[in-house]
């Protein structure tokens, strides 16, 4: 009896590895094709090519007419 909930135990390890190891691989998967894939719905209202809405004029540490603050 003990030999056999032995067996029962590394038999379900297993299956779990096995089941964690392909659900790794597929997060990995889709988080490889979704950072190669160009989402044009989240690209600057002219098609700037940039990731965050805007015509990029902003820039983090400059006021609006350009000077540092």
């Amino acid at each position: 009896m003990e030999q056999a909930k032995q067996n029962l135990i590394k038999i379900l390890l297993i299956v779990n590895l096995v089941i964690s190891t392909c659900a790794a691989i597929g997060v990995g998967y889709l988080v490889y094709k979704q950072s190669t894939i160009l989402d044009f719905s989240e690209m600057g209202p002219r098609g700037n090519g940039q990731m965050f809405p805007g015509n990029g004029q902003f820039q983090p540490g400059r006021d609006q007419s350009g000077q540092n603050q």
